[in-house]
């Protein structure tokens, strides 16, 4: 990937998504990145993003960007430091936030199921609904991981093409990402953090005894279990 081509970046919203915190932030990225916005939907993330893993899509974009509506992009450098990333590190798939190893037990989140010494990235999230920042660090970044959170996951596409690599559908939302990271190391693809600065509307699971969570917990430890 010598050349940086515009970024894809893929989003879901419940609304037309045009008001989103994203939407709002790319707007300071216009020239670098090319947006697909899947309005009112309903199917899931995972059906959602896998419509854009196609060869079509490759014709004009190196790297895809799948990345929540309710995250602000800070990083005026997100399209070079995403190359850098691809290109340097030889990651497949980068994300902001993840761990290098995990021991799959209940609950089952990345970061319950990680060591602190594994844990690697940052995010930046408003404290008590006020314009004040606070930020989580996990860790040192960057870092080679075994999983990444999914509120930002970027995919170089022609690697993810050719290891026949795709977002797991057994998940529409929870899960969805630990799944997948577990499925592109089967595949021996690259997985890690690079230092991308964005902001997280959302704290993230607010229950573990949610019944959707709890569904999908059950789903993703019986297929998991023994990895």
């Amino acid at each position: 990937m010598n050349e940086m081509r515009k970024i894809l970046v893929v989003t879901c919203s419940k609304s037309d998504g045009r008001d989103s915190m994203l939407a709002k932030s790319l707007n300071e990225l216009k020239n670098d990145v090319t947006v697909v916005i899947n309005a009112n939907n309903k199917s899931g993330l995972s059906q959602a993003y896998n419509r854009q893993l196609t060869a079509e899509n490759l014709i004009k974009h190196d790297i895809v960007l799948f990345v929540h509506d309710d995250v602000f992009i800070d990083d005026l450098k997100l399209k070079g430091k995403l190359y850098t990333a691809m290109n340097q590190m030889k990651y497949d798939i980068v994300g902001l936030a993840g761990s290098s190893k995990i021991k799959i037990k209940q609950p089952c989140l990345w970061h319950t199921m990680s060591e602190r010494e594994d844990m690697s990235g940052a995010v930046s999230h408003p404290i008590n609904e006020s314009s004040q920042l606070g930020v989580t660090s996990f860790g040192p970044w960057p870092k080679r991981c075994l999983v990444v959170d999914g509120l930002f996951m970027a995919v170089n596409l022609k690697n993810v093409l050719q290891a026949g690599w795709k977002f797991n559908e057994s998940f529409k939302f929870h899960h969805y990402d630990l799944s997948s990271c577990l499925d592109a190391n089967k595949l021996k693809l690259k997985i890690g953090t690079y230092p991308i600065h964005v902001t997280h509307a959302s704290p993230g699971l607010r229950d573990i005894n949610d019944k959707t969570f709890q569904e999908s917990q059950q789903i993703f430890y019986k297929q998991y279990k023994n990895e």
